[in-house]
Order: structure tokens, then C-alpha cells, then sequence
């Protein structure tokens, strides 16, 4: 059993500088700066975040040092009523975990039974537990207690599966699958420090033969900067397998399930089909840098999906899933605009789609809607624009970004003048039907941008998942206020998302009440 790692905040180095100096590598040849000084509390507090790599700017100008945008809040963002809401803690802020009992040899050869270790369980993790560990013992690891919990309790009676917090726990796995948040920085820069901490520990873990891959979405080239070094170093098989979540939201998939019946190519956040192990699995190995590495990832990963597609290398993974998520940025921020369109003409936007739908060929249906949420869709192009140059993928998400301080204004500015405050109702604040996440929500962003706006109104939300406690700067409505008696006191009813347990079919009977529904 290897001996306990030393606290990754006892170093002046930032995870760069202590990562390279546990490999043994020259900093004078690599492609990152380093920090000489931790950062400030001020900064922590903000940005949630521990540490990361610091990336000159000519290889990926989005990686830039954190202390370099301080201040640099949008209006929204800097609003101190709208605090940003972390998601899970640092690595480096994890309490010790009694050790599992493990036997290990040195090396993982081929003849070795697999035991995956899959790093970061949240939603994309969470399902390749599930799935992996159908056939193999599985390590869901994760630095949320709380997300642990809940976990042991939701896989009880699985005899594969073991969860930890303890890193030295993973010291029997052969495959670590990384999925953990590859985020962005309040100015929109990449935050890659949740990769980097995961990329540490394996670093400190791994053992010789074992294989990397990283699941996260990523920009092009991160997979070979970042696991490169590791993978040479310690004689690991590495590449990238992106994962197989979705980006659309309800809105959206009811479009397609409903006019075209068409067939989605990726797991949707709540959905149950198509089952994720039928969904064609893009994978790459760093076979330059370690020979071997896609086979390595092969063959395990063909036990578990139907359908296993190889691609040349990582970079060809990572722009393929940029590619694809950025397609939807584009159509959706196109769509959106074919609304505004259809309001100034006096046209429904919705049956515009509906009637465009009808055609069996050549046309995907695409419907407008507040925005986008999640940690694809509104991220992902940030990842692609770090070192390409993509001008309409920068005009769309610039559209998209500030699509509800637009809906926002228009909506004050419909109001009429009058002496007492008109009464706003937002309803479906999760960034998702059937979700209480609220990760990049275009309702919570709704919501924020008419309470900062200066407008003369009482602004309530509502939500049947979503407590209170998690929007606390806003009224909530009560479940038992949501009736026609009580919504008809309500000037303007804007719906952003159709969350589940809610009767929506109240809305057509309210009198008096302007109701605009952003969602089908």
C-alpha cells in the first residue's frame, strides 16, 4: 500500500509546478507558467476553484492565470445578490477516508482482471458506473460527500460497485475514466482545474500498464497537453472517449420526438433511451506517445458498448464532440432569431417550426426558446474558440449569452405604466425538465436580469424541483399557490422551461394574465 499523498496545498507551487516536480519533469521545457503565490482568498471564494494549470496564452488563449481577471465581471455576473453556485469542493479540501482493503501487484499487465476507477460521478460518471460496472468491479470516486451518499444509497445491492472519497482507494484500478466539469471562468475563459486535480491524483495513483482516458469535454489538444506528460512519465495508456451525454433541452427533443421521430444520437440527462451502451462510442489512444493505448481502451471499452468507433487520435475525438455541440449553438442561436422574426411579424414562432418539420429530408427542427443550459451546449464553444478562429460560433454564442437580458428588457419595456408594480412570474428555473440543477440555467439568468433590471415589479419564481434556498434573492411561489385563483394576480407569466410535477394546463384558463411560453 503506498503511503498517503502530501496535502496538495502544502506547496507555494501552483498544481502545474507540483505535478510536473512529481514527475520529474523540466518546467523550462514544458508550455505552462506557473504561479509563484497561492492565490488570494478573495479569488477562492469567487471562482470556487483551488488551482489549475496556467497555459500561455498563444497555446490556448482561453487557459489564461487567474488572478489576470479579476474584476472582469459582466454586470449580471458581478451583481451581488446573484452569488455564483459552486459545484463540488476541491480536491485539496477532502477529509481522509478509511482505506478499502486492496491487493495490488507493481505492474497491470493485459492478464489482469479490470477494476475501473471512474473519477468524478456526477451525471456523465454516474452512468458509466452503471455501465461498467456490469461486467467489472467499478471505484466511483468523487470529492462531494453528499454526492457519495447519495450514490451508496442509489447503488445498494450492486456488489461492483464501491464509492470513495479516499484517493489511495484507486490504487487497485487498471482504467481511470475522467469525467469530471470541465467549466468556464466567469470572463468565459476555460477553468481546467478540475481535470488537473483529477490528472494529479491519478498521477499519484496509477500504476504502470494502467490506462487513462479522459471523458470530459475538452478543447483540442487539452488530452495531449495534459495527459502526455503523465502517460510518458509513468507508462500509462492514455487517450479520449467523449462523453455520450446530450446537450438539448426538453423544448428541444420534443421538436424532434414529435415532428420527426427521429432517433438521438446521444443519452439526454434523464432520459432512459436509447440505452447508453447502444449509443455509438467515439474512442482515441495517444498510441504516439505510448503504443498500445487505443487497444488498451479497446478492448475494454468494446465489452461494454454495442458499438465501439475508433478515430485516428485525440484531437479528432475532441473536435468531433466540439463539433457537434457547436451545431446545435449555432441552429438554436438561428431558431432564436427566426422567433424574434416571427413576433414582429405577428407569426407564432412554434407553428413555423411545426409546419417546417413536415418536410422528411434535409431539414433538422430546431426550437427558440430562452436559452440553453447545462455544461455543453453553452460551454463547449468557449473550448473551440480557445485556440480556433470560428467568427459565426462567436456571434451565436455572444447571441445566445445574452438572450435573456434581451427577453428581459422586452418584457419591462411591454409593461404598462401604471402606479402600483406589475407582478412577474418565471416558472421553470431548472436548467432542464425533470433537472434541479441550475448549471448555466437560462432561467435563473431570466430571472436575474429583471431583478438587477431597475424595472417597477415583483418578481417570484416557480419551480416544483428547484428550493428555495437555492435562488434565495427572489420570492419562490408555494406549490399550494400554484392555482388558477393566485396565478390570475400575476401580470405577466413567462415560462422558460416546463418542469415535471407542474400542471401547465392552468395557463390556458387564466384571465387577465399575459402568458408567454418560451418552451413546447
Amino acid at each position: 500500500m503506498m503511503s498517503a499523498p502530501e496535502n496538495l496545498t502544502s506547496h507555494g507551487l501552483g498544481l502545474g509546478g507540483r505535478i510536473l516536480k512529481m514527475l520529474g519533469l523540466n518546467c523550462r521545457n514544458m508550455r505552462w507558467s506557473i504561479t509563484a503565490e497561492p492565490f488570494s482568498s478573495e479569488i477562492l471564494a469567487q471562482l470556487r476553484v483551488t488551482s489549475c494549470f496556467h497555459f500561455f496564452p498563444s497555446a490556448f488563449k482561453g487557459l489564461v492565470r487567474m488572478e489576470d481577471f479579476t474584476g472582469m465581471l459582466t454586470p449580471s455576473e458581478s451583481h451581488s445578490s446573484f452569488p455564483f453556485y459552486p459545484v463540488t469542493p476541491p480536491l485539496s479540501s477532502v477529509p481522509s477516508e478509511t482505506d478499502l482493503t486492496l491487493k495490488v501487484s507493481t505492474d497491470v499487465t493485459r492478464d489482469d482482471i479490470p477494476v475501473v476507477a471512474v473519477v468524478g460521478v456526477g451525471y456523465v460518471g454516474k452512468h458509466l458506473v452503471s455501465s461498467f460496472s456490469s461486467k467489472y468491479q467499478v471505484i466511483g470516486f468523487d470529492v462531494s460527500e453528499r454526492r457519495i451518499q447519495d450514490l451508496r444509497h442509489e447503488f445498494k445491492g450492486n456488489e461492483n460497485v464501491t464509492f470513495s472519497r479516499n484517493q489511495n482507494n484507486l490504487i487497485a484500478a487498471t482504467h481511470f475514466l475522467i469525467s469530471v466539469p470541465t467549466l468556464l471562468r466567469p470572463n468565459k475563459s476555460i477553468d481546467s482545474s478540475y481535470l488537473c486535480d483529477a490528472l494529479e491524483m491519478v498521477g499519484r495513483v496509477a500504476r504502470r500498464g494502467s490506462a487513462v482516458v479522459i471523458e470530459s469535454s475538452v478543447a483540442v489538444g487539452m488530452t495531449r497537453e495534459l495527459v502526455g506528460p503523465i502517460a510518458t512519465k509513468l507508462g500509462l495508456f492514455a487517450g479520449m472517449s467523449p462523453e455520450v451525454c446530450d446537450i438539448f433541452t426538453d423544448q428541444y427533443l420534443l421538436m424532434i420526438l414529435t415532428l420527426t421521430n427521429a432517433q438521438l444520437q446521444r443519452v439526454d440527462p434523464g432520459r432512459t433511451e436509447p440505452p447508453i451502451k447502444s449509443i455509438p462510442k467515439i474512442i482515441s489512444g495517444l498510441d504516439d506517445i505510448l503504443p498500445g493505448s487505443l487497444d488498451a481502451i479497446n478492448r475494454i471499452y468494446s465489452t461494454i458498448f454495442d458499438n465501439v468507433v475508433t478515430v485516428s487520435k485525440p484531437e479528432v475525438a475532441e473536435m468531433m464532440k466540439l463539433y457537434e455541440n457547436c451545431q446545435r449553438m449555432v441552429c438554436i442561436a438561428y431558431a432564436n432569431e427566426m422567433a424574434d422574426a416571427c413576433i414582429a411579424h405577428g407569426i407564432d414562432p412554434y407553428e413555423v417550426c411545426s409546419a417546417a418539420s413536415t418536410k422528411p429530408f434535409g431539414y433538422m427542427p430546431y426550437a427558440p426558446g430562452v436559452g440553453v443550459g447545462g455544461h455543453c451546449i453553452p460551454v463547449n464553444p468557449h473550448y473551440l474558440l480557445s485556440n480556433s478562429s470560428f467568427p459565426l460560433l462567436d456571434a451565436c454564442s455572444q447571441a445566445m449569452s445574452n438572450r435573456p437580458a434581451k427577453l428581459a428588457q422586452r418584457l419591462i419595456k411591454s409593461l404598462p405604466i401604471t402606479e402600483r408594480r406589475s407582478r412577474v412570474l418565471v416558472v421553470g428555473l431548472g436548467f432542464k425538465a425533470g433537472q434541479s440543477q441550475l448549471d448555466n440555467s437560462p432561467g435563473v439568468a431570466l430571472v436575474r436580469e429583471l431583478a438587477i433590471s431597475g424595472a417597477q415589479i415583483d418578481l417570484t419564481w416557480a419551480d416544483a424541483l428547484v428550493k428555495q434556498e437555492a435562488v434565495p434573492q427572489v420570492p419562490r411561489l408555494g406549490e399550494c399557490e400554484w392555482n388558477k385563483s393566485f396565478l390570475e394576480t400575476f401580470d405577466v407569466i413567462v415560462v422558460a422551461m416546463k418542469q415535471h410535477k407542474m400542471d401547465f394546463s392552468l395557463l390556458a384558463k387564466l384571465e387577465g394574465v399575459r402568458v408567454e411560453s418560451w418552451c413546447k
